[in-house]
């Protein structure tokens, strides 16, 4: 089963990026830090989705 890796980490680099990777169920990383050049280099390779610098709030908002 797929599914979207969230990380609050101030920068995602390429041993994290591969320790991510190495799950092999990961189809989205979204972070509330930045992601370095090689990290974003292996998330392409992987076919894996990124999006960085997200509001931390993004992700504690609720909707009642």
């Amino acid at each position: 089963m797929l599914y979207i890796e969230i990380k609050t980490r101030k920068q995602i680099d390429s041993t994290l990026a591969r320790k991510i990777v190495n799950k092999g169920c990961v189809s989205a990383v979204l972070t509330t830090g930045k992601i370095t050049k090689p990290a974003k280099k292996l998330f392409d390779e992987y076919d894996i989705a990124y999006a960085e610098n997200i509001p931390e709030n993004i992700f504690t908002k609720s909707e009642a």
